[in-house]
């Protein structure tokens, strides 16, 4: 008996390509890595302009970190000028010592220190290496005991005796910090303040005699090895006070 049409299984509908990609496990996402690429884009370029910010910002407040004004009201030329700046004939105030800013102030007002001479040794030296301490020291006293020239008029109208102070490079300021700088300064011996410009004029005062005073002699690693010995010292004594109590 033959079947009949209605009994016969009606063919299957062809499967979409969604569901074939379902019935093989395939849920069809897929990952965009296009924003992603896009982000990483956004955050260099944000990144880069900050630093150049950063670095102009930095620049700007290094270029502008002192001016000059030529006649100050209150006497004070300059503020927190470093001491690479500080040039020959000026009247610093605010100083504490030679490696901090001090301010530039008209010498015919009350001041701390007066640079009498600011000279790189690079220029008599150079092969780059340290030369010696005897060599070093040699030019730097040269430099300041001989080439400078003071008043005699003005060290005589200071009631207080006054001395020349001598800043050189020692072998570590020198390989370490690419130190190169003399310096000397004009003070007097009691720490007390100074008034008037003491460097011999050679066109105002022609007809003026310079004068020479003591240089005191130092430099930058001395100042701390004598602070370390001060406090050596103090130990001793305080051991010593100690041994006597027992």
């Amino acid at each position: 008996m033959s079947e009949s049409p209605q009994a016969k299984e009606a063919p299957q509908q062809p499967l979409s390509r969604r569901d074939r990609r379902a019935a093989a496990g395939d849920t069809g996402f897929r990952l965009n890595a296009v924003p992603f690429v896009i982000a990483g884009i956004v955050v260099v370029i944000l990144t880069i302009g900050l630093l150049w910010w950063f670095l102009a910002r930095e620049d700007a407040e290094e270029a502008a970190q002192w001016t000059w004004t030529e006649e100050p009201a209150d006497g004070v030329h300059a503020r927190d000028v470093p001491p690479e700046d500080w040039e020959a004939g000026w009247c610093l105030t605010g100083f504490s010592d030679e490696d901090s800013p001090a301010n530039v102030i008209s010498c015919e007002r009350n001041y701390d220190v007066q640079v009498l001479l600011q000279r790189e040794m690079e220029d008599d030296v150079t092969d780059g290496e340290y030369p010696g301490d005897d060599i070093v020291a040699g030019n730097a006293n040269q430099w300041c005991h001989d080439e400078i020239e003071l008043s005699a008029d003005a060290v005589e109208a200071v009631d207080a005796e006054l001395q020349i102070e001598l800043w050189h490079p020692s072998e570590s300021t020198w390989n370490n910090d690419d130190d190169r700088l003399v310096t000397c300064f004009l003070s007097r011996t009691d720490g007390e303040r100074l008034t008037g410009d003491f460097l011999l004029d050679s066109d105002a005062d022609a007809d003026s005699e310079g004068t020479d005073l003591d240089v005191v002699e130092g430099d930058r690693e001395d100042a701390e090895s004598d602070e370390d010995t001060e406090s050596d010292e103090d130990e001793e004594e305080d051991d010593d006070g100690e041994s006597d109590e027992d």
